[in-house]
């Protein structure tokens, strides 16, 4: 069988068009503030970790084995149920990389500790789209795409907020704690899905959620980490910085031209220019979506009387992908 030679560049070229991608590598990081060993060992892991190329970590405090951790206490349920699901409840510091189970004995300071899992690939990819408002509430939409074909069967989306520097004294002697788990989005051991079979298509999963006054709302982030449900092994995973992410305002520029605003119980989306139909949603400031609406004229003019006075938050999307978001108030 003969191939002409513009029939097998057709071919290459096609076949590049449904390439695996790079897969991140993701370390859990487990650690407590009263730990002495953690100080000891952390130093060394840190700079280690530093000195490797788009390694993404999550640092969690499990309260075992001290409960009077800080970080622990700010939120028991997620610290011990990530740390649970990896079955390494009892002592720290630990790792789990790619959701590998790192031994102790490990030296935690070698750069050899990653080389197993880098430059490897994989037929998934995720993207993160943060969006903050103000001082009051995150919302962080994940995308799940299909690269290339495979035979991945049930995974486990995780998705959590995590601050990426925390300034604390702690006892063991620490003062700076990095990308520390401040809640789980989903469950402590993911959201179940199952990848697409098509490539090309995607997965949309929107998570939100009110800020807490114990964080430093402008260093929050979202981290996602795609693994496979029985053996843990990370498909892919990514994190989105918190520098990238820039609060919001009311009538906040979006990529397109729109002004959302109040007229007591009418609220008007006028959208200039206007392509196809829109779709609004109301969000209070908890984070729990209240209403939604399709935009399919330039001017809407929606009845949200049943809502209570206050402050809400609105994004307008088209297939899914964010156009604008702001907050807007409604009085009598």
């Amino acid at each position: 069988m003969k191939f002409s030679v513009s029939a097998l560049a057709g071919f290459a070229f096609a076949m590049s068009l449904h390439a695996q991608v790079p897969k991140k590598v993701v370390v859990e990081h487990f650690t407590n503030t009263v730990c002495s060993v953690c100080a000891s060992r952390n130093p060394g892991f840190n700079t280690n970790l530093n000195a490797q190329s788009g390694v993404v970590r999550l640092s969690i405090h499990p309260s075992s084995p001290y409960s009077s951790c800080v970080l622990n206490q700010h939120n028991v349920p997620d610290n011990d149920g990530r740390t649970n699901y990896y079955g390494v409840y009892g002592s720290t510091p630990r790792l789990v990389i790619q959701g590998v189970n790192i031994p102790t004995s490990a030296n935690y300071s070698a750069a050899s500790l990653f080389t197993p899992y880098t430059g490897q690939t994989t037929p998934a990819s995720l993207r993160i789209e943060q969006t903050r408002f103000g001082n009051d509430s995150i919302r962080s939409v994940i995308i799940v795409k299909t690269e290339a074909a495979h035979t991945l069967g049930i995974l486990s989306l995780f998705v959590a907020l995590a601050e990426d520097t925390v300034f604390y004294n702690a006892p063991n002697g620490e003062t700076q704690h990095y990308n520390v788990l401040r809640k789980a989005l989903s469950s402590v051991s993911g959201t179940s899905l199952t990848l697409p079979a098509n490539i090309g298509d995607s997965l949309v999963y929107t998570f939100s959620s009110p800020a807490n006054q114990a964080w430093n709302f402008q260093r929050i982030n979202t981290i996602a980490i795609l693994q496979q449900s029985l053996s843990k092994t990370v498909v892919q995973a990514e994190y989105y910085p918190s520098q990238t992410n820039t609060p919001t305002s009311v009538q906040e520029s979006g990529q397109d031209a729109a002004t959302v605003y109040s007229t007591g119980n009418a609220l008007i989306i006028q959208q200039s220019p206007f392509f196809t139909p829109r779709q609004l949603t109301i969000y209070d400031l908890c984070g729990r979506e209240v209403m939604k609406h399709t935009l399919a004229n330039p001017v809407t003019e929606t009845d949200w009387s049943a809502l209570s006075c206050g402050i809400y938050i609105y994004t307008i999307t088209e297939n899914n992908r964010l156009l604008k978001s702001g907050k807007v108030p409604r009085y009598n």
